[in-house]
């Protein structure tokens, strides 16, 4: 191999590596995704938002959806640990407003179906909150949601 060759693979070899070099640092840095727990905690729902009333069924929807989304998971509701979710603020259209917004055009997303929340467990407390402003949905599909959220919540460490 004479000299004119030996320098054109060193500088062949020195601007691949370069490329290579450069391509690697421009790859997006790879961050693991949140870590899935086991188990996640047995869920008490209560309501602590003064005035407010919510209806048992609403509570009972919440625990159910709880419960669905764990086994849709496939991660076991533990026993031995307890998530609070406690009901900060709730809000629920009437049916006769529910008619009305129906007919009320744009006016109706002011009008909304809504339950906020704070999960508390292992000394974190996570907001959960979800709303519905169209009046097709009712309390029921939003503490569905709130269920959940509240599983994800519990899931993630």
């Amino acid at each position: 191999m004479n000299r004119t060759s030996r320098n054109a693979l060193h500088s062949s070899i020195i601007i691949i590596t370069a490329l290579l070099v450069g391509c690697a640092s421009s790859l997006p840095s790879h961050t693991p995704p949140a870590a899935k727990a086991t188990s996640v905690p047995s869920v008490h729902v209560v309501a602590d938002c003064g005035k407010c009333e919510v209806p048992e069924s609403v509570l009972d929807s919440i625990r159910a959806s709880y419960a669905d989304a764990a086994t849709k998971a496939g991660t076991p509701v533990a026993q031995d640990s307890e998530l609070i979710l406690k009901i900060t603020e709730y809000h629920e259209r009437s049916i006769g407003i529910r008619l009305v917004s129906l007919v009320a055009g744009p006016l109706a997303m002011a009008l909304k179906d809504e339950i906020k929340a704070v999960a508390m467990f292992n000394g974190k407390e996570v907001p959960v909150e979800y709303t519905y402003r169209l009046p097709f949905f009712g309390i029921s599909s939003v503490a569905q949601h709130v269920g959940e959220l509240s599983f994800e919540a519990a899931s993630t460490k």
